[in-house]
């Protein structure tokens, strides 16, 4: 099944760009830039001239030498031990600087905040060398005391708390330096993707060990199991089509799969568990306690139980069924959970056995398709799509992302003609299959990245009417208004609609919140990203999440320290 949600590689430094720059910061930057330039004009005559290396600044007093002729009071004096601090720290005697940055510290006068910012900063350059990194952020910590704006001590600190692992405090003083260098610093945007990534992670982590199972919204329940043509517990549920819903006598598997139907998803583990219980009180496994498993062990993937689900489809896999299809399935949900746990390789070794097990199988090609797919390996997943198709032709979904697969390797290659071809394919292919929902949206990303933005819009708006309770429909056409026209208040208002039809649309909230980080709206950015936290699906979904909830913190956070006026 594909992600509807956004790409978990893209530039998150990009993202904080777009927050910063896009809407009403843009005015308060012009305002604080030209505020501070003004401001500098001014004091001139007053202010010491300087001359800056990577790590220690050189000031010199205007129309003099380094050296003052005269040693008078107390600023005199501790600029000439800053200068013999630089002098020893130009010849490696890093211990000597240190101390002679001490005592002009301890002689600059009070007021002089700009020397003693300047001393502090020099006497970090210093500890840095020594890698004494507590002693380097102390000193970088008084030095932004004192001017907030200290773009080379802000950059040290950062460096400094990253080497320590303190990612949030690195993460806003990155963001500092990003908005102070107004995103002109390669090398800092660079920090603040790598930062970002890391710190996602890391509380990515936690929030797995600690996270409470969410069953996730309809659609996405439903999506997945009509991605399995061959699913055992789905084509014995077709024998129940007519059978009166809500039997009150029905229990375990039974149960089970009138839930299944009825989409009562949250009922399921319950009557698995019943039928699973009953059968281990019993003599032997029955073909109904391996579909037990297999739909429990299903719902546990669904929910982020991943290990939970693994020990039951090993169950299933070790027990070696007659009934192949249970078999081949059991493989390919197992597949699925090793995806989860970003182990691709074992995800594609289960799709060989399924492959290997039934060769007529279609599930098999087309999960592994996808799976290829995702991980832009085109030319193999083009294949297995191919194969798909031809072992089950009237299933849409493989056909549909066949050819956007075949689009995507024309766009790779730079060939027009073949672009133009697979366009035309997908628009048969979607005429052919109305009720086909990834059709739509593939047909409409299509037209997006050709700037076809009419058709586009066309193709969401009859997607929307094929399935209304489609959320991720809304949520594509409020992205798609933002980048065709800037349209920020048509694009909440689809956000905001997606989530009244869909509580649970993960790819709303994250949306949205992005949305609201770029009209300045911090504090519910940061609420939107933690709905959309509740309802992720795996470990690295959760860490792109984390990483843009902590972005905007991180925002939110350093603008009120720099003053921007942000809600």
């Amino acid at each position: 099944m594909t992600e509807s949600g956004s790409a978990s590689n893209y530039s998150l430094s990009k993202w904080l760009f777009a927050v910063a720059v896009g809407l009403p910061t843009i005015g308060y930057l012009y305002y604080y830039y030209r505020k501070t330039s003004l401001k500098e004009d001014a004091d001139n005559s007053r202010k010491p001239n300087k001359q800056k290396n990577a790590d220690v600044e050189f000031i010199q007093e205007n129309g003099g030498s380094n050296e003052t002729s005269k040693v008078e009071g107390p600023l005199e004096r501790a600029l000439s031990l800053k200068n013999s601090g630089n002098d020893f720290y130009k010849q490696r005697m890093h211990s000597e600087a240190i101390r002679c940055y001490t005592e002009a510290i301890d002689l600059c006068p009070n007021e002089e905040k700009e020397y003693l910012a300047t001393f502090y900063q020099n006497r970090a350059a210093a500890h840095e060398v020594l890698n004494n990194l507590e002693e380097v952020i102390k000193d970088c910590n008084e030095a932004i005391k004192l001017k907030s704006n200290y773009t080379k001590a802000l950059t040290r600190r950062y460096k400094n708390h990253e080497k320590l692992g303190n990612l949030r405090q690195a993460l806003e003083d990155v963001t500092a330096c990003c908005l102070l260098e107004q995103f002109g610093n390669a090398d800092t945007l660079a920090a603040a993707d790598r930062i970002l990534k890391a710190l996602g992670s890391a509380e990515a982590k936690k929030f797995q060990i600690n996270r409470k199972p969410v069953m996730p919204s309809k659609l996405f329940v439903k999506t997945y199991f009509n991605s399995f043509e061959h699913d055992p517990v789905l084509q014995s549920l077709r024998q129940l089509n007519g059978v009166a819903e809500g039997v009150p006598n029905e229990r375990g598997i039974d149960a089970a799969k009138f839930a299944l139907r009825d989409e009562r998803y949250e009922d399921i583990l319950g009557h698995c568990n019943e039928e699973i219980t009953d059968t281990l009180n019993s003599e032997s496994p029955t073909e109904r306690y391996l579909e037990a498993l297999l739909l429990r062990a299903t719902i546990y993937s669904l929910t982020s139980q991943t290990e939970l689900a693994l020990k039951d489809l090993d169950l299933i896999i070790n027990s070696k069924p007659e009934n192949i299809k249970l078999l081949v399935n059991a493989h390919l949900k197992r597949a699925y959970a090793y995806m989860h746990l970003e182990d691709p390789d074992k995800a594609l070794d289960d799709f060989d056995m399924a492959s290997s097990l039934d060769s007529t199988n279609s599930d098999a090609a087309h999960q592994k398709a996808q799976i290829l797919l995702m991980c832009e390996k085109l030319p193999e997943a083009i294949a297995e799509f191919e194969r798909a198709v031809n072992l089950n032709p009237k299933f849409a979904l493989s056909l549909v992302q066949k050819i956007y697969a075949e689009y995507r390797k024309a766009v790779m290659d730079r060939d027009v003609s073949k672009i133009n071809s697979a366009k035309s394919a997908l628009k048969r292919a979607v005429a052919k299959n109305p009720t086909c929902s990834e059709g739509y949206m593939l047909l409409a990303q299509v037209y997006t990245d050709n700037q076809e933005y009419d058709e586009a819009e066309s193709v969401f708006i009859q997607g929307t009417k094929s399935d209304p309770t489609n959320a991720t429909f809304l949520v594509h056409l409020g992205m798609l208004y933002l980048q065709w026209k800037g349209d920020l208040e048509n694009a909440v208002k689809y956000m905001e609609k997606a989530i009244e039809i869909d509580p649970k649309c993960e790819f709303a909230y994250e949306t949205l919140g992005s949305v609201e980080a770029q009209r300045g709206n911090m504090l519910k950015s940061i609420s939107l990203f933690d709905k959309a936290l509740a309802f992720s699906k795996s470990e690295k979904e959760a860490a792109h999440i984390l990483s843009l909830k902590a972005a905007a913190q991180a925002q939110h956070s350093v603008s009120a320290t720099l003053g921007t006026c942000i809600k």
